[in-house]
């Protein structure tokens, strides 16, 4: 026969776990809960004590009795198994989506997700990789950090290998590292993209290219390669890079001065959706229309594709499958003492979404 505390320490933490109260927010005091469950101020306390010890609860002196962040406590972490994710964004753009497909399959299994985010920081990646292995982390799904570059905390990827934790890459990869990836074929997409504005008689075309995610380089050698082989001349303009800091100022200055020069492009290929939305917006200001004077390209296919006007022509990108996959392969290793074979790794190839965004090249200068 059950105890009278622990039925009623039981049911309190299935309130916590169907969220009848959320992390911080008081619970009923001691004497509600007495008529609650109709049992003494002992039995209350005794099953406040062992919440407590849980770390289920904490009490306010003077204030009353709160629910604990309970997900990230000691030991409930310890208690289950853990997955993390570190993504450079988690809010924005096709992240809420990537990390859905992840949650979908990973809470399927009984798995906790601890979700963080570095804005594509190297300091952020650091103390977020350090957090994670702070707490008992059974695998990690890892975006890099500006990954073209040699990959910074190296250090603390190498301690997981060190420690059999499985981690799976997505999106990009740190080439010193062996581990499985998930990634987009960012140079095929580069090159589809290209042949669409060529192909439109477009000759006089520019990309705009991040340069310090190897996504960004990989989409610009796509269109170079491209570009040579269909024997587009190179010119002053033809690729404009930036770094993620530059995204929201350098960046838009120059890209107005390049649509109020005289020779601007009539076609470009923009990095990603974000990028093409800004572009679409100085030229909207700048009274150029779209895609009669100027044909845009995005990547990525993201909700941004479907809200611009007019409609982006976008590659797509496969989000939530890619989530979904990633979810399933860490899983997969960590089940089987993290052993993976180059077949693990997935390459995703993007296809041409044709919108209102690009049109046949006319002459209107």
């Amino acid at each position: 026969m059950i105890h009278k505390y622990k039925e009623v320490k039981n049911k309190i933490i299935e309130w916590a776990h169907n969220e009848r109260y959320k992390p911080h927010e008081k619970i009923p005091t001691e004497s509600e809960l007495m008529a609650m469950f109709n049992v003494s101020r002992h039995t209350i306390r005794k099953a406040i004590s062992d919440l407590d010890a849980e770390q289920y609860v904490y009490r306010i002196q003077g204030s009353g009795i709160y629910l604990s962040n309970w997900r990230e406590n000691d030991i409930y972490l310890k208690k289950n198994n853990n997955v993390g994710v570190l993504t450079t964004h988690i809010s924005n753009y096709i992240f809420p989506d990537i990390i859905r497909g992840v949650e979908t399959l990973i809470c399927a299994e009984a798995y906790s997700l601890l979700v963080s985010s570095t804005n594509n920081n190297v300091m952020f990646e650091n103390s977020n990789l350090k957090n994670l292995l702070a707490h008992k982390i059974d695998g990690l799904i890892l975006e890099p950090t500006k990954s073209a570059y040699q990959a910074h905390n190296i250090g603390y990827l190498t301690n997981m290998l060190t420690q059999n934790i499985p981690f799976v890459m997505i999106n990009a990869s740190y080439p010193e590292i062996k581990a499985p990836s998930l990634l987009v074929d960012d140079f095929i997409g580069g090159k589809i993209a290209t042949e669409h504005l060529i192909s439109l008689g477009h000759k006089h075309i520019m990309g705009i290219f991040k340069v310090d995610d190897s996504q960004g380089i990989n989409r610009m050698n796509g269109f170079v390669a491209k570009c040579q082989e269909r024997d587009i001349l190179p010119t002053s303009n033809q690729i404009l890079t930036y770094l993620s800091e530059e995204t929201k100022t350098v960046l838009p200055q120059r890209i107005e001065t390049i649509l109020k020069s005289e020779k601007r492009p009539s076609g470009i290929f923009c990095y990603n959706d974000e990028i093409a939305y800004m572009v679409i917006n100085i030229a909207h200001s700048l009274g150029l229309k779209i895609p009669e004077e100027l044909s845009i390209v995005g990547f990525d296919d993201s909700s941004l594709s479907k809200i611009i006007e007019p409609n982006l022509t976008s590659l797509t990108h496969p989000k939530e499958n890619m989530g979904r996959d990633a979810a399933k392969l860490i899983i997969k290793l960590i089940k089987n003492g993290n052993h993976y074979e180059d077949s693990d790794s997935i390459l995703y190839e993007p296809k041409l979404i044709i919108r209102n965004s690009t049109s046949r090249f006319k002459n209107t200068k």
